[in-house]
Parts: C-alpha cells; sequence; structure tokens
C-alpha cells in the first residue's frame, strides 16, 4: 500500500516543480532573445552593406550625412518609393494586355 504524503511533503513537490519551470521558462526567453538579437544584427549587416554598396560610402560619419540628408524626402516618400516597382509592372502588365487585345 502507498504511502500516504502530507500536506508539507506536497506543498515541497510542488515548490520544487515551480522552480523547475521559472528555469525552464528562463531559459527559453534567453534563446528568444539571443535569436532576435542575431536576427538585428544580421538584417543590420545588411542595411548597411547595401547603403554602403549604392552611395559608395567609406566611413561612418559619410553614412550618418547621407542618411540626415535622406531621412527627411524618405519620410515624406517612404510608401511611394516602396511601391514605385509594382506600379512600374502593373503599368507594364497593363500595356501588355492592351497590346494584345488590339491584335
Amino acid at each position: 500500500m502507498p504511502k500516504k504524503r502530507t500536506d508539507e511533503e506536497i506543498l515541497q513537490e510542488l515548490e520544487e516543480k515551480i522552480e523547475k519551470m521559472k528555469a525552464k521558462k528562463q531559459q527559453v526567453e534567453a534563446r528568444k532573445k539571443e535569436k532576435e538579437r542575431k536576427e538585428r544584427t544580421r538584417r543590420l549587416i545588411q542595411v548597411g552593406a547595401i547603403f554602403e554598396k549604392y552611395f559608395e560610402i567609406e566611413s561612418e560619419e559619410e553614412a550618418e550625412k547621407i542618411a540626415k540628408a535622406l531621412q527627411a524626402y524618405v519620410g515624406k516618400n517612404k510608401e511611394k518609393v516602396l511601391n514605385h516597382d509594382m506600379v512600374v509592372k502593373e503599368k507594364k502588365k497593363a500595356a501588355a494586355e492592351v497590346a494584345v487585345s488590339e491584335e
């Protein structure tokens, strides 16, 4: 016949489980933060490389000056700039459809 546990033993066991779960939660949160940090670092490197490539940047100071100069324009026109390629493709597609329908 199994031995009955006291309330103190049950509480102690639950406290141990809680501590283990807290430790597990911290590990998962640490992994998540590490993954996010690595993704951000990768993104910053990629963006910096693109910026350097197209603007032939040679120093942080140059990058800072160019970024500040472009900030106002991009702030006002970001959606237009990002959607420019899509608009051009749609116009070409529409023109092609018109050309086909005229044949």
